[in-house]
């Protein structure tokens, strides 16, 4: 990288040098996202990711021009969105220029005939659903990040709202994307429903972690705001006898818009007064036509007593509508010294998904110890599967220790994943945190394939090269 000096000089002349920076502590501010071990640096004072500028554009052609500049200065690029990632795929490396997208955060266009939206990749989820709300309408992604994540963000780790058994994960939302390529060229995608002419290039970009391009604007699908919403749960015997209970809610061909299960700890320590040891507990919730939101509801409800199963009323749905963007549980056992905690997100077939819970269950209580504490629930479903939340909590006998735990956790938990056929991320993505796995995930070949598309992109490296690395 070249001398500050002549880094303002070059980036300054892209743009207004108010939106450049080169000063440490705004870099420090840059140095983390909210991956575990990040965090837990960062409140210990040791920044170990920290860029050498940052950069906030706001029109495409400045992000074409950052794209070229950083060849020129010998710097890597990392597209930033809200840096609420948990797997550190925005961290950065020494001499990496940050690419802050959240000033490219417009609404260009909203089309009420094909209910669409084109928006600017910088724009907060949050904001955005509030806007469309004001035009009666809804995006349908709400991650438990909804406030500090950015749609680029969403597209970048293939996210999935709590409502997605209705709405869909946010590749099913986009209809189309505008890339800005590691060359400064332009790939824009038609917005169209559907295409058969050839690949789809523009899903190149889904999942990619910002190694491929930086996506400036989107077309998303949006929805109808919801006329009406119901919820209700039900107790049910085991964490297994809930699963079985979704398929056959979800293969009837109903979509309540949020089918949460939870395991008997978690369900304890989240209602203790509604449910009693080794019950699990399954909230459903339906929200859209005020005709249709009934009749799921109600064909759901009636699925669910024809199992045996106790109805717990609203109180269930009640609190999870409050708490539902909260991640004090985990940030508790973060705060301590020597404290960890994750929320490792996986997917498998219906055939394989009960299995996947229990070998996952068993690895990670193998490493914990019984001091720690492992539980979980599942909470995106399809006709084919779903998708697993194993969460634990532990303690490292020091707080050097930690980082070789976390790890540790992650190992068994995934080998586990993995023996049952299931895949290591649903949708928080890969990014360093789980970057071993991945030559497993996707196989010689797989492997093989992804670093030829990236080198056939981007040649010299220049993309946020700390992330899907293999």
């Amino acid at each position: 990288m070249l001398s500050e000096a002549a880094t303002l000089q070059i980036l300054g002349s892209i743009m207004d040098p108010t939106r450049v920076s080169l000063d440490p502590l705004t870099r420090m501010a840059y140095s983390r996202d909210a991956s575990p071990l990040a965090l837990k640096a960062a409140a210990d004072g040791v920044s170990t990711h920290v860029p050498g500028a940052v950069t906030w554009p706001e029109t495409t052609q400045e992000v074409r021009a950052l794209v070229r500049a950083a060849a020129r200065l010998g710097a890597t690029l990392v597209p930033w969105g809200g840096g609420s990632g948990i797997v550190g795929g925005a961290l950065a490396g020494t001499g990496s220029i940050v690419v802050d997208m959240k000033r490219m955060d417009r609404i260009i266009d909203i089309d009420p005939i094909s209910m669409t939206v084109t928006v600017e990749a910088g724009i907060l989820g949050a904001v955005l659903e509030d806007r469309l709300n004001a035009r009666g309408l809804t995006c349908g992604h709400f991650p438990q990040s909804m406030q500090s994540s950015t749609v680029g963000g969403w597209l970048a780790h293939r996210g999935a709202g709590a409502f997605s058994t209705k709405y869909g994960r946010v590749e099913d939302l986009v209809l189309s994307i505008e890339v800005v390529l590691p060359d400064g060229q332009v790939l824009h995608t038609r917005a169209v429903p559907a295409s058969a002419a050839g690949p789809d290039l523009g899903a190149l970009f889904l999942g990619a972690e910002g190694t491929l391009g930086v996506v400036v604007s989107v077309v998303m699908q949006v929805f109808p705001a919801p006329e009406a919403r119901l919820h209700r749960a039900f107790a049910v015997g085991s964490f297994s006898d809930g699963l079985e209970a979704v398929r056959g809610i979800v293969q009837r061909g109903l979509r309540p818009a949020v089918v949460r299960l939870y395991d008997p700890t978690e369900a304890r320590d989240r209602f203790p007064s509604l449910v009693s040891d080794g019950t699990a507990v399954l909230l459903l919730l339906a929200e859209g036509d005020a005709a249709l939101t009934d009749f799921t509801l109600a064909e759901a409800s009636r699925s669910m007593m024809t199992r045996g199963a106790r109805d717990l009323g609203t109180a269930v749905g009640e609190r999870w509508l409050a708490e539902r963007t909260s991640t004090a549980t985990l940030c508790r056992r973060l705060a301590t010294a020597a404290g960890v905690a994750d929320a490792l997100e996986v997917a498998n077939v219906w055939s394989r998904l009960s299995a996947t819970y229990e070998g996952m269950m068993r690895a990670m209580e193998g490493v914990v110890g019984p001091a720690g504490r492992v539980y979980g629930h599942a909470s995106h479903f399809y006709p084919s599967g779903g998708n697993l939340y194993l969460i634990f909590e532990a303690d490292a006998p020091d707080p050097a220790a930690v980082a070789p735990l976390y790890r540790s956790v992650l190992a068994a938990a995934f080998d586990a994943c993995h023996a049952e056929g299931g895949t290591l991320t649903h949708h928080h993505g890969v990014g360093p945190a789980k970057d071993a796995w991945l030559a497993r995930e996707w196989g010689e070949v797989g492997l093989a394939m992804w670093r030829t598309v990236r080198q056939a992109i981007d040649p010299a490296g220049l993309m946020n090269p700390g992330t899907l690395r293999g």
